[in-house]
């Protein structure tokens, strides 16, 4: 009985393995090469100097820029910290659009809660919009373009060994390995799929890392409140944590307090509180988680 396609069972299995393999090394190489070349962009858009929360966003992405909000409203006394870790209103509503954001969902509210809060927030998105048409982040088009010619290729490579699979089947051929394998193409297309739908963190391309790198450099010494650097006006605390995280706020135990674990759940909610603190006081402590080939039959139709 002559071979399917003119291609034994066993010899089909090593192709298509070969081909599942090659059809990775392909994803991985259009990737990083779609990625490097998005970033290359000469010169940011004219416009305004960039705002401490998009440096923010450019220097950690939407969390760093929550993260700075919630620094500049302690700071004034507008969010209060309690001895659970908890943020909560204490002054006026300000006016900055992802501090009002953040101010408004700061009811007993943990950093990791608001971060999550602010990420999906329309102050969040207007930011990140800000950025991109100055050129400043990484093209997310170019992205989801190179993820779906990894989609399309991944269904390419299923879709092959499915017609094979059908085929081996009809002719009765052991088919059991290649049923294996074909279960592995399918997984790759899903997460080939989930990449595609997620957006994920943007990049600062090639002129919004030039513009974090002056600024960065600008302000490498004490930056004293108001101080012009690299264009932007920096000092305080939502600056210094704008550019290092909380690692740089300027009070240890607030940045303690402040600073989300690294594997947090994101609570927060619940009516306990202890004693507030606000900038300049310390937090006091409280309580707070396959059939196998067969001789000459072939595994793959």
């Amino acid at each position: 009985m002559a071979d399917p396609w003119g291609i034994s069972g066993p010899d089909f299995v090593v192709l298509y393995i070969a081909l599942l393999g090659a059809a990775l090394l392909v994803r991985v190489i259009v990737s990083g090469v779609v990625t490097r070349r998005a970033m290359r962009v000469g010169a940011a858009s004219p416009g305004p100097p960039p705002t401490v929360y998009q440096l923010a966003f450019l220097a950690g992405g939407p969390d760093r820029a929550v993260d700075a909000a919630i620094a500049a409203l302690v700071e004034r006394g507008q969010l209060r910290v309690n001895s659970y870790q908890q943020v909560s209103q204490a002054g006026t509503r300000p006016a900055e659009p992802l501090e009002r954001a953040v101010f408004e969902a700061a009811r007993l509210k943990t950093t990791a809660t608001l971060r999550a809060i602010g990420r999906r927030s329309a102050a969040m998105r207007a930011l990140e919009e800000g950025l991109d048409r100055r050129g400043l982040l990484v093209s997310a088009a170019a992205k989801r373009q190179a993820r779906t010619f990894g989609l399309l290729l991944q269904l390419g490579v299923l879709a092959f060994g499915v017609v094979r699979l059908v085929n081996g089947i009809a002719l009765g051929r052991p088919v059991g390995i290649l049923v294996f394998l074909v279960l592995v193409a399918a997984v790759l297309a899903v997460v080939a799929a989930v990449r595609r739908a997620k957006t994920g963190a943007r990049q600062p391309s090639a002129a919004g890392y030039r513009v974090l790198g002056q600024v960065r450099a600008a302000a490498s010494g004490p930056v004293p409140a108001g101080m012009l650097a690299g264009g932007v006006l920096l000092g305080g605390a939502a600056a210094a944590v704008a550019l290092g995280g909380w690692a740089m706020y300027p009070d240890e135990e607030l940045s303690a307090a402040l600073a989300p674990p690294m594997t947090s759940s994101g609570g927060g909610s619940s009516g306990a509180s202890g004693s507030s603190c606000s900038s300049g006081s310390s937090c006091g402590s409280g309580s707070s988680g396959g059939s196998s080939c067969g001789g000459g039959g072939g595994c793959g139709g």
